[in-house]
């Protein structure tokens, strides 16, 4: 009883001690007030700013014990939420510096976005909230694949508000992408691919090409990684220093490729990618090297199917579904045949076109001669409609060429020159002359939403003026293309870029 009580005695005893000792310390601490901080002046609740343009913001900033404002007394951070690429949101550092200085290179839209100051001293930390819009002037146009001193360069005609176009030279060094291109220019091309296989998430593919790499970029930011390079959307081993000569879209999100004389398929909804080419007879166990051409209507979703040209046995072949080889074509009736798809001639072009209910138009060459030679078919039916040698003006001399897809003229350039051929007729007219401009390029245009866009019957003859400064004298001009041989209309005219060697249209 009394170990109990003296036990009990020494803990009320020590509790008395800790509370007096409490008591006799109020109010022996010095309080100092912190640095707060007062105000931001010039950081306006909704900031706009433009896709590839500088965006600038320089606050002022007052502090409560730091009048004269010490910057190296703080630390800085500028951030803002925005999407993950899976679904989910996440925040990103944009700068780490007083003031905002920056390329904008965020997706179009608009963000919940910090302002963060940090006292070193104190470690407390002081965030101001804001909103950024985004829009992106660089959204639509015409992206243009360019030479400038032999070298590969992308430049655009951006849709601007007012419906006309805005001439952005280098794209890539305009919106910060990582990516520099080298090498000689050789292809452009955009389509909705589908989800591709990689870490980058890309499901729409805007392809840029040289004769040393074939890669695609973010198709809204223009960003890239290495890891978008057309390497990895190809399986087993790819050929030493391929580069993609054509890439074409065919029904839905399937599309060949062509590089280093070999044609592939992709298909996405059915997990078929890049692999092993295509460019196979099955029936004769033989490879062979495919011209880079490809001939088939891209909105055709059943019996979809495109047409090749074999140049080793010098003969057409047709590629069905998401078959693994191609096939060759049997040789029609003779009450029906013109000419045999075992041409034996070199193939200098070939698309295929709507006119007449869809058919391929392809010019030939006498490997042992000069003459020329036209021949056209249905590419479903294989039905040919038209076999004869083209006597065209300076046809010899053709360097590029283009079929109006409404009338089904031939065109062609020579030099600074464009000429249409009847093939009916057997007549030729002389409908551009650019005088010591010399031509680059002579196409019409697919465009994917017809219904929206309606110059795909327009023809486009891209041009450079020697006499002008490298890298601004390129030039395109676009033509009606009137019936009955008419005169041609000019429609829209740019200029300001490099020479143009491919275009694509960025539809939105």
């Amino acid at each position: 009883m009394i170990l109990k009580l003296y036990k009990y005695s020494i803990i009320l005893f020590t509790g008395i001690i800790i509370l007096s000792g409490c008591k006799k310390d109020l109010g022996n601490y010095d309080y100092n007030d912190i640095n707060t901080l007062t105000a931001v002046i010039n950081l306006p609740k909704d900031v706009n700013a433009i896709f590839g343009k500088v965006l600038s913001i320089k606050p002022e900033l007052k502090f409560s014990l730091d009048p004269g404002f010490d910057e190296s007394k703080y630390t800085f951070e500028w951030s803002y939420i925005g999407s993950n690429g899976t679904g989910g949101i996440k925040m990103f550092v944009l700068a780490n510096t007083r003031n905002l200085e920056q390329v904008v290179s965020i997706v179009a839209g608009t963000y919940t976005a910090y302002y963060t100051v940090t006292d070193k001293a104190s470690g407390v930390a002081y965030k101001k909230e804001f909103r950024i819009k985004v829009t992106n002037e660089i959204n639509e146009g015409w992206m243009l694949m360019c030479d400038v001193n032999g070298q590969a360069r992308v430049d655009m005609l951006s849709l601007n508000s007012s419906g006309g176009f805005d001439v952005v030279n280098d794209l890539l060094a305009t919106t910060g992408s990582e990516l520099k291109l080298a090498g000689k220019p050789v292809m452009i091309y955009n389509y909705a691919t589908g989800l591709l296989i990689g870490p980058d998430k890309i499901s729409f593919g805007i392809y840029l090409g040289t004769d040393q790499t074939t890669t695609k970029i973010e198709p809204n930011t223009f960003k890239w990684t290495p890891t978008m390079n057309l390497s990895y959307e190809m399986f087993g081993n790819t050929p030493a220093g391929f580069y993609a000569d054509v890439i074409q879209q065919r029904s839905g999100g399937a599309a060949y490729m062509i590089g280093k004389e070999s044609a592939y398929f992709y298909e996405r909804t059915q997990n078929i990618y890049f692999s092993a080419p295509i460019s196979y007879i099955a029936a004769e166990q033989k490879e062979f090297k495919v011209a880079p051409f490809v001939a088939g209507d891209d909105l055709i979703v059943s019996n979809a199917h495109a047409i090749f040209y074999d140049k080793t046995n010098r003969r057409f072949v047709k590629h069905v579904g998401s078959s693994s080889t191609c096939t060759t074509l049997p040789e029609p009736a003779d009450a029906q045949k013109k000419f045999s798809f075992s041409t034996g001639m070199d193939l200098l072009y070939m698309s295929w076109v709507p006119y007449n209910g869809g058919e391929v138009f392809s010019v030939l060459k006498d490997p042992n001669g000069t003459k020329r030679f036209l021949a056209r078919f249905n590419s479903a039916s294989l039905v040919q409609s038209y076999y004869d040698e083209i006597t065209a003006t300076d046809f010899a001399n053709a360097e590029f060429y283009a079929v109006s897809p409404a009338l089904g003229y031939l065109i062609y350039s020579v030099g600074g020159k464009v000429y249409e051929y009847d093939m009916s007729l057997k007549t030729t007219k002389l409908v551009v002359d650019l005088g010591n401009k010399k031509i680059s390029l002579i196409q019409f245009y697919d465009f994917k939403s017809t219904t929206k866009y309606k110059d795909s019957n327009n023809l486009m003859v891209a041009f450079y003026d020697p006499a002008l400064p490298e890298g601004t004298n390129g030039g395109i001009n676009t033509y009606t293309v009137p019936p009955v041989m008419g005169d041609l209309v000019l429609a829209k005219s740019f200029s300001g870029f490099g020479k143009v060697k491919s275009l694509t249209y960025r539809e939105r």
